[in-house]
């Protein structure tokens, strides 16, 4: 039975490959059409695979490392956007951090009266001092550093006293530099810079700064 079939659908195959219009492809019988259709595809998908590739997947590549590096960008500036009342209100915090150590800077009118309260300290804590030396100020761009070098006789808990005085001032005063050692009669000796801070008047400013980086 399916060798009867196959040799009634020959003739009939081979009647619709006979007499084709080349130039009208769409009045062709359907099987004539169907291997039309294979026979383009074929052809296609061997161009694509024969055709060079690589300068494109190069492309490709750079493009997507670029929408990445965007992508990152705007995470990064969403993140910022989102944290910007945050850093406002630290800004805030910061100027008014800053102004209350402002306040704190006195004059250089007012350094003189600074240095002997702080001279007084050393007095009131019954040290019996050596040396104080205000030295050469150091200017900075918006303040200015005076360090005094103090040397005084006593003992441990007269220098702690002393520190935790002088710390405890108003103004902004530090101790650095410190060295303590025994004298031959058994007592002590304390040695340190003690730094004070006041503003920069308006007729020093650049001018002074400059000089001081000149001169280091």
């Amino acid at each position: 039975m399916n060798k009867e079939i196959l040799a009634s659908l020959g003739p009939t195959v081979a009647a619709q490959f006979g007499g084709l219009d080349f130039e009208i492809p769409s009045s062709w019988p359907w099987l004539p059409r169907l291997f039309l259709l294979l026979g383009l595809y074929c052809l296609i998908f061997s161009l694509f695979c024969l055709y060079p590739l690589s300068d494109y997947a190069d492309e490709f590549k750079n493009l997507l490392d670029k929408e990445n590096a965007l992508r990152a960008q705007f995470t990064e500036k969403r993140h910022k956007a989102e944290s910007l009342h945050l850093l406002k209100k630290q800004r805030d915090e910061l100027a008014l951090t800053v102004k209350a150590l402002e306040q704190q800077l006195p004059r250089s009118t007012e350094m003189a009266n600074l240095l002997f309260g702080i001279s007084q300290v050393g007095r009131t804590e019954k040290l019996q001092q050596e040396l104080f030396k205000p030295d050469a100020p150091i200017f900075k761009e918006y303040y200015v550093i005076v360090p005094v070098t103090f040397r005084a006789n006593g003992g441990y808990h007269d220098f702690a006293r002393f520190a935790a005085n002088v710390a405890n001032l108003q103004r902004i005063v530090n101790l650095s530099n410190i060295t303590i050692w025994a004298r031959p009669d058994g007592g002590l000796t304390l040695e340190t810079t003690i730094r004070a801070y006041r503003h920069l008047d308006a007729n020093e400013g650049p001018a002074q700064a400059k000089a001081a980086e000149v001169a280091k």
